[in-house]
């Protein structure tokens, strides 16, 4: 049950991902917005240093916590390989293959810690008034906060799961004070989608210990409303969006949203990366090719911030699209991008090339260089899945 609950929570948790740094725009109003401007374009260490400088200057403002929060757990999650529209496609997981789930005990103790100064702030600011519609939104992208570290980060989904459900309730009671902040919308219609697509059986389980919503289409129509509607959660609503209808199958959609999304933040390559996922959504694999061309001479040029983009992790991702393309000729090439010495790919990204590269020989019945690529894994400080694999190609070689 944990495995197939794991991608739906991940998503329901993901609707709190990055509205904490964009809920409230106080003064400083420029040092706040390069901060929101930084953490999109994925230049963490800007944003976390303008929410640290403006939590020290104005340390009883929780959304300011939140903010400095949400740029030390989502480094975390970018380190992870997580930060990306694959961890969020699996129908019943969430990661990738490549995805890994170390957490630095140090800088897990720095997000907690700083996620509960923002609630104790709120707190403050409620124990003085307690409809302050500003301080029960904070409080609620703090629980959020936490719930999206630790599904995501940490795949501590039941956690997870209590955290989000303390989210949706103190935005119920935002709305219940002002019916239009559509920010708080958001939160409240992702958990309604995520618990409308777990498993019947799940879901019987589940409604017992109280985990039920409205509805997989009241949920969308929540988080459109917040993408529609919102003043400060707008662009978290998309980026929530683009996951959603890439999981829906509405690509063309998605294609709008990624677009409009790397058009106003051209640092973050991860938007152009999932420009060419979707393309390959919709069967559209030159459109695709041509996306991850143009990223490898952005990587190449070190234009744009994508100098932070491994070119192994395009290559790789190329030679996906031509599997599922099922050019395998091609598949090769790009995989021999992959393995080659001055590569600077990971040890999974190698090792899955080498099985692949093995599969491919194996189909061309020339056994001897496929056990050359299999026998490469064992050298290999990668998943002890890849090593399992190969070893079973070892023993009897693939076949269609």
């Amino acid at each position: 049950m944990v495995t197939v609950m794991s991608g739906r929570i991940a998503i329901a948790v993901m609707a709190c991902t990055l509205l904490a740094p964009t809920a409230f725009a106080a003064d400083p109003q420029v040092v706040y917005q390069h901060g929101v401007d930084s953490l999109y374009n994925l230049d963490f260490s800007l944003a976390e240093a303008d929410f640290k400088n403006l939590t020290t200057e104005h340390p009883d403002d929780p959304l300011y916590w939140n903010g400095y929060a949400s740029t030390i757990w989502l480094r975390i999650l970018y380190s992870q390989q997580k930060l990306n529209i694959e961890s969020f496609s699996m129908k019943d997981t969430f990661g990738t293959g490549q995805s890994k789930d170390d957490v630095n005990a140090a800088e897990e103790k720095r997000l907690v810690e700083t996620v509960n100064t923002a609630i104790a702030k709120a707190d403050a600011l409620l124990k003085k008034n307690p409809n302050d519609v500003r301080a029960l939104y904070s409080k609620g992208m703090s629980f959020g906060s936490l719930a999206t570290f630790h599904a995501t980060a940490q795949r501590k989904y039941f956690l997870a799961k209590g955290e989000a459900e303390k989210a949706r309730d103190l935005h119920r009671q935002v709305l219940r004070i002002d019916p239009n902040f559509h920010d708080a919308e958001m939160s409240i219609g992702a958990y309604n989608y995520v618990v409308a697509i777990i498993p019947g059986w799940v879901k019987f389980t589940l409604f017992f210990v109280g985990f039920n919503g409205e509805g997989k289409d009241v949920g969308i129509r929540q988080i459109e409303d917040t993408a529609r509607l919102g003043k400060l959660g707008a662009t978290d609503a998309k980026m929530l969006l683009l996951i959603v209808y890439n999981r829906e199958g509405r690509h063309a959609d998605s294609m709008k949203i990624v677009d409009e999304l790397h058009a106003r933040y051209p640092r973050n390559f991860i938007f152009e990366m999932s420009r060419a996922q979707v393309f390959r959504k919709l069967g559209k694999y030159d459109r695709a090719y041509l996306t991850y061309q143009e990223i490898l001479k952005k990587v190449a040029a070190r234009t744009d911030g994508y100098e932070r983009l491994r070119s192994a992790k395009v290559y790789y991702d190329i030679a996906k699209s031509q599997t599922e393309e099922k050019d395998f000729g091609a598949v090769f090439a790009s995989y021999t991008k992959v393995v080659e010495p001055t590569s600077d790919a990971t040890p999974n990204e190698r090792a899955d090339a080498q099985i692949w590269m093995g599969m491919i020989l194996d189909s061309q019945n020339d056994r001897k260089n496929a056990l050359a690529h299999y026998n490469e894994v064992a050298k290999l400080d990668c998943n002890p899945e890849y090593k399992d694999r190969a070893a079973r190609y070892i023993r009897r070689a693939y076949g269609p």
